[in-house]
């Protein structure tokens, strides 16, 4: 039996075969737990929510370090840079915490699916809309939402994301309502 020990996410990050370790990967619980500190998922900005999706979609080690040291909260001090907290911790911590993240972003998208769908405009369908703005929708967004505001779309950013996907969600039941409306006329 092969006795796995429990090792930093540097020595994680340092193996050449880390596939003895990469089976836990999967299989750990998840826990909202990392260098001793909580994500507060319900104070992440717009902008850290979509940049995240974005993140476990391509992720790097220095993108995934760089997410956990802000959803984390990770604070350095004179002696210890946030980085070395990052990679001095547990890696079945960076583990459990990042497939919290994961089912966090999982999540989050679905119920946005879930609410923020409408039936597609069949004109809109046949000049691929979906697809050509897809890459932009996030800044889009925010543009349209700061127009409404009266503000910048960094400020959109900046609000948080329950708070956006509120408005969202509203405008969203409002457009329905009205199509539907205007289709009894």
């Amino acid at each position: 039996m092969m006795d796995i020990k429990d090792i930093t996410v540097r020595e994680y990050f340092g193996m050449l075969d880390t596939s003895q370790y990469d089976v836990f990967i999967d299989i750990l619980k998840p826990t909202n737990f990392y260098c001793g500190k909580k994500c507060m998922t319900k104070l992440l900005s717009f902008d850290e929510v979509k940049v995240m999706a974005k993140i476990f979609n391509n992720p790097t080690l220095e993108n995934i370090k760089d997410m956990f040291i802000t959803c984390f909260n990770i604070k350095g001090s004179i002696n210890v840079s946030e980085d070395e907290l990052f990679f001095n911790e547990s890696v079945f911590a960076l583990f459990r915490a990042k497939r919290f993240l994961q089912e966090f972003i999982k999540n989050t998208l679905e119920r946005e699916n879930k609410v923020l769908s409408q039936d597609p405009d069949p004109k809109l369908i046949a000049i691929n809309a979906a697809n050509r703005l897809a890459p932009f929708s996030h800044e889009l967004v925010k543009i349209d939402l700061a127009q409404k505001f009266g503000v910048t779309p960094d400020d959109i950013g900046g609000w948080k994301y329950s708070k956006v996907f509120r408005i969202l969600a509203a405008t969203s039941i409002r457009d329905s309502v009205r199509k539907d409306y205007s289709e009894l006329k």
